[in-house]
C-alpha cells in the first residue's frame, strides 16, 4: 500500500456557522486554537490537527452564499468570507497552502504541505455583475457552484424549476473563458441541461450522489451522470445522510454499505475515471462512521472491503480529481 492521498471537492468549514463569518480572532482551522468554544459545537469536521501528517491531502473550501444575500450584500458577504479564508491560509502557512493550479498542488504536497482550493457555493457572489468573475479569479476561486437551493441572478436551484437566466448563460461562458470550473451541484434539472448544452469545457458536480439509488432532487439522474462522464467531468460523492439514504434530517444512521451503493452504481455506469470525494464536511449531517477528515482512511478501507482494489480506490480518493483538474487546464476556454 502506497501513501494515502485524499482530494475532497467540497466543505463548508469557512462558513460553517450558516451565514455568520466568525471574527478573525476566534475562528481557526485547528480546533485546539479556537478561543470561542461556542463556535465549535461538537467540533469541526475539517480540523488540521486531525489529519495524519503522512497523508497527501487537498481540501476544496467553499464560500457558501446563503440565499438571503443578493446584490451588493452577497458581494460584500463573499469578500468577508474570502478574507477569512486568506487569514487562515496565512495563519497556518506552515501546514497548508492555497493552490490555484495542479502544479501548485503537486509542489505543496512535495513540500509536505496540505493543499487548499478556494471555491464559491452560490453564484449570488457575483451580485449580477459579470466583471465580478474576474475578481473571484484574482482571489483564487477555481470552482463555482452556480446556485444554492433558491433562485439567484444566474438561475434556479433544486427548490424550483426555472433554468438559467440570460445573465446565467453569460456567466457560464465567462467562467469557462477565465478557467473557473462550472459546478452543477444544487442546480435543478432544467438548469443542468442548459449547462450541458452550452458547455465547451468539462464541468463538475462537486457534492452530489445518485438519484437512482436515493431519489432526492439534489442527486444526479443516470442520464446526467453519463453526460458528465462523457464530457470527462467529475462527480464528488456527498456524505450527507439525506442524499445517501431515505432518512430524516439529522439522522446519522446511514451505513457504509448505503454510501457504497452510490459508488458502485456510478461505477456500473462507467464512472471509474470520474468519481471523486465531495464530502460536504461542516455543511451537512454525516453518517456516524464519518466523524470528519480523520475518517477518510476508514472510508478508504470500506472501499477496499467492497472489492474496489487499491488502484481504483486511490483514483476515487485522489487521482480522479487531480487528473480532472489537469485535463480541464488543457481544454480550450
Amino acid at each position: 500500500m502506497g501513501k494515502l492521498r485524499f482530494f475532497d471537492l467540497h466543505c463548508d468549514t469557512i462558513t460553517r456557522e450558516r451565514g455568520t463569518v466568525p471574527a478573525a480572532n476566534s475562528f481557526e482551522l485547528r480546533e485546539e486554537r479556537v478561543k470561542d468554544v461556542s463556535l465549535t459545537g461538537t467540533g469541526f469536521h475539517v480540523d488540521l490537527d486531525n489529519i495524519p501528517a503522512a497523508w497527501d491531502w487537498c481540501q476544496t473550501f467553499a464560500l457558501f452564499i446563503p440565499d438571503r444575500y443578493r446584490g451588493q450584500a452577497a458581494v460584500d458577504y463573499f469578500q468577508r468570507c474570502a478574507d477569512a479564508f486568506h487569514r487562515q491560509m496565512e495563519a497556518h502557512r506552515d501546514i497548508i497552502r492555497q493552490v490555484r493550479a495542479p502544479a501548485e498542488l503537486e509542489d505543496a504536497l512535495a513540500r509536505g504541505l496540505r493543499g487548499a482550493v478556494l471555491s464559491v457555493e452560490g453564484g449570488a457572489a457575483l451580485g449580477g455583475r459579470l466583471e465580478q468573475l474576474e475578481h473571484l479569479w484574482q482571489e483564487g476561486v477555481r470552482m463555482m457552484t452556480l446556485t444554492w437551493n433558491g433562485v439567484n441572478e444566474i438561475g434556479s436551484g433544486s427548490d424550483s424549476q426555472m433554468g438559467l437566466t440570460p445573465f446565467g448563460r453569460e456567466a457560464v461562458a465567462r467562467m469557462e473563458e477565465l478557467g473557473i470550473i462550472v459546478d452543477v451541484s444544487h442546480l435543478n434539472d432544467p438548469g443542468f441541461w442548459e449547462v450541458a448544452r452550452m458547455a465547451r469545457r468539462p464541468f463538475i458536480a462537486t457534492h452530489s450522489d445518485s438519484r437512482a439509488v436515493r431519489a432526492h432532487s439534489r442527486n444526479l439522474t443516470d442520464d446526467q451522470f453519463q453526460v458528465i462522464r462523457d464530457m470527462k467531468g467529475l462527480v464528488g460523492i456527498n456524505f450527507c445522510t439525506m442524499f445517501l439514504a431515505d432518512v430524516e434530517e439529522g439522522d446519522t444512521r446511514v451505513t457504509p454499505e448505503q454510501l457504497m451503493a452510490h459508488i458502485l452504481h456510478l461505477l456500473d455506469l462507467g464512472g471509474e475515471d470520474c468519481i471523486a470525494l465531495g464530502s460536504d464536511f461542516d455543511g451537512a449531517t454525516l453518517p456516524a462512521f464519518l466523524e470528519g477528515t480523520q475518517s477518510l482512511g476508514d472510508l478508504r478501507d470500506v472501499m477496499l472491503a467492497a472489492g474496489l482494489g487499491e488502484a481504483l480506490t486511490d483514483k476515487i480518493c485522489f487521482q480522479n480529481a487531480m487528473d480532472f483538474w489537469k485535463r480541464y487546464e488543457k481544454t480550450p476556454g
